[in-house]
């Protein structure tokens, strides 16, 4: 199995996940798993529909798990403006606002900073002292950065909509259905690009306006499974208080692997 057809497996299994299994992701030879030529076309037209609404989402809200990194919750508009939240699980909780794609701040729990601890003493004793000065400039406070300071940060991926969205397709030739269930007393179904690999699923109403409800796609090679929730609400992307912020130059070393960097991961 190559790599696309891995991530693509990964993808299905995470948008019919709840449904009792994943029967339907690799093709279980059944018959009665196979759409009709006619609910095919129905499926096509739906699936299209339900990317070309989600391309078009000027504002929206993005949760669920990136890959066995951390589960990311935040909402973002095509201004520049993000805000939300990087768990980490025991290693943490990062939270960061955008505003306007000019100025990025981010807010690192306890448990982060102790995490990075850990990493500076395995470094050394001069990586230990570098953290400790910094980390007593930044709890509880916000680091101030250019987005060029933090470019590998994970959540920059999704903050710029037009980049989260550049590899969905704007329509599908073809489709699948894959176990349909029930939501909140709704009944939805997942829809799986065809042919296998093509690495594009979403999650939509069994019936009426296919509104996509969860996604699966790549951005730049990442398989990103995504509930997708609120289209057309404000982002409100408010800066810290100068009082609540320390910039980044006056935190380095906070983050042992990289002393000049303060990326959240």
């Amino acid at each position: 199995m190559g790599n696309r057809t891995r991530r693509t497996a990964v993808l299905c299994a995470i948008v019919v996940l709840g449904a009792g299994g994943v029967a339907g992701c690799g093709g279980s030879g059944a018959e009665d798993d196979k759409p009709s030529a006619e609910k095919g076309g129905n499926e096509v037209r739906r699936m299209s529909a339900a990317l070309k609404t989600l391309k078009g989402y000027d504002t929206v809200r993005m949760n669920g798990r990136y890959m066995s990194i951390a589960d990311i919750d935040l909402r973002a508009d095509r201004e520049g403006n993000c805000v939300g939240t990087l768990d980490f699980g025991d290693d943490g909780r990062t939270e960061f606002v955008h505003v306007g794609g000019e100025r990025v701040w981010h807010r690192h729990d306890d448990a982060i900073l102790a995490t990075w601890r850990r990493l500076a003493e395995q470094t050394g004793p001069d990586a230990v002292a570098r953290h400790d000065k910094a980390a007593k400039k930044v709890r509880g406070k916000y680091i101030e950065s250019s987005p060029a300071e933090v470019e590998e940060n994970l959540e920059l991926r999704l903050c710029d909509l037009d980049t989260t969205f550049a590899d969905v397709p704007d329509s599908v030739s073809g489709a699948e259905a894959r176990n349909p269930e029930t939501k909140a007393g709704e009944r939805v179904v997942g829809l799986v690009q065809q042919p296998e690999g093509a690495g594009v699923s979403v999650q939509v109403p069994v019936t009426g306006t296919p509104v996509p409800l969860r996604a699966g796609f790549e951005i730049d090679g990442e398989p990103f499974e995504l509930a997708i929730s609120d289209p057309g609400e404000p982002v409100k992307a408010t800066p810290p208080l100068a009082a609540e912020t320390v910039t980044s130059a006056e935190v380095t070393g906070l983050f042992p692997e990289n002393p000049k960097s303060t990326q959240s991961r």
